[in-house]
């Protein structure tokens, strides 16, 4: 499988894939043959961002073990190299398709909260953006401007040294 990250600074880019890949090491029922990172890239016409691809040569006993590999990975590649045929009794090929369902229905459910967040924070920012509006045209006495605020403490320290004085 190839893995692609993307971000910044190049070195960590590097160390969080090599780390992201290591990972494949503790995985049960894995054995890995390979792993390889490549020299992170800068991405053209992006501002310091780099890229970094990294590869995993590894085998697994069942195409359903795969399958959540793929899920916990994230590949962007994936190549099956034996065995040429491959075959599954339908209690795995079930246990894969409700696993693929489940997942797709967290991803749906979290890009729905995501969704009503991101139109939440759309409306409170427009209500302060009106906020401002509202103080402008209220009286101009109801709050005190900095410059206000500044002569106030001066001349409550005046006072203040006035009476030592005394």
């Amino acid at each position: 499988m190839i893995v692609e990250i993307a971000g910044r600074p190049a070195e960590h880019v590097k160390e969080a894939l090599a780390k992201h890949l290591g990972a494949l090491n503790d995985v049960k029922d894995v054995e890995v043959h390979t792993l390889k990172v490549s020299e992170p890239a800068p991405i053209d016409g992006s501002e310091g961002l780099f890229t970094c691809f990294g590869e995993a040569d590894f085998e697994v006993g069942t195409f359903g073990r795969l399958s959540e590999i793929m899920f916990d990975f994230m590949p962007s590649s994936v190549e099956v190299i034996e065995p040429p045929r491959i075959s599954m009794d339908t209690s795995e090929a079930t246990g894969l398709l409700n696993n693929l369902s489940g997942r797709l229905h967290r991803y749906d459910e979290l890009a729905k909260v995501a969704n009503f967040r991101v139109k939440q924070l759309s409306a409170e920012l427009q209500a302060a953006q009106k906020a401002p509006e509202k103080k402008k045209t209220g009286s101009a006495r109801s709050t005190p401007s900095a410059a206000g605020a500044k002569k106030a403490a001066k001349k409550a320290a005046k006072k203040k040294v006035a009476k030592k004085k005394k």
